[in-house]
């Protein structure tokens, strides 16, 4: 499986344990580098790439491609759906991809909406987002507050999809959409859903030569 945009491992690394041949691909050398170090302490096999999601392909490596946390969405929108055309050259024919994004349906509109903070395994993570309806657009600041004291923190514009507009642009992939839903445990997509989950599946064989290429 291919964890696109895998960070530090906090998905890589769980799911090797579980005995996923894992594959984790970042842009970070500081987050990949700490990923190597937590997946050597606990003894598990990671194999790390560091790699712009936006060229980086392996034609017709992978079973799943997983993209969680709203780690979809930081380009223009060309550049995204080159994003999604890498991802279907990657996986094998019926490969599936798994998308984790924010609902764009519920909106930026409340102030609880803009604004939270939520305990995760290395301590709380605050995330605050400003929403620019007319582009599309949120700017998000993440600040994680580690057990022992350590704050790290993170800034960074995304593109948030309607669920109308990402179906278009899988299909434009070669992907058929089996589902969309309110989050990772398959709760139906509402307008007060905090999140979309999508569940695509790819019906190109990779090795076809199709126009989906660099």
């Amino acid at each position: 499986m291919l964890d696109l945009a895998c960070g530090r491992g906090r998905h890589a690394i769980p799911l090797a344990h579980s005995g996923f041949r894992v594959t984790g691909v970042d842009n970070s050398e500081k987050m990949l580098l700490i990923g190597k170090a937590r997946a050597m302490r606990e003894g598990v096999e990671v194999e790390w790439g560091r790699e712009d999601m936006r060229t980086f392909r392996r034609r017709g490596a992978f079973d799943l491609c997983l993209s969680l946390f709203s780690s979809f969405g930081f380009f223009s929108d060309a550049e995204n759906q080159r994003v999604l055309d890498n991802i279907g050259v990657s996986l094998k024919k019926n490969g599936t991809l798994l998308l984790d994004l924010r609902n764009a349906a519920k909106g930026f509109a409340r102030p609880e909406d803009s604004e939270k903070t939520l305990p995760v395994p290395a301590g709380l993570l605050r995330m605050s987002v400003r929403y620019d309806r007319a582009t599309g657009r949120a700017k998000a600041e993440h600040i994680l507050t580690r057990h022992d004291g350590i704050r790290i923190s993170s800034t960074f514009e995304i593109r948030i999809y309607t669920k109308e507009v990402l179906y278009s642009m899988l299909r434009s992939a070669g992907f058929r959409v089996k589902g969309f839903y309110g989050s990772l445990s398959g709760a139906p997509l509402t307008r007060l859903s905090d999140r979309m989950v999508v569940i695509a599946e790819n019906t190109v064989t990779p090795s076809s030569g199709l126009s989906r290429t660099a």
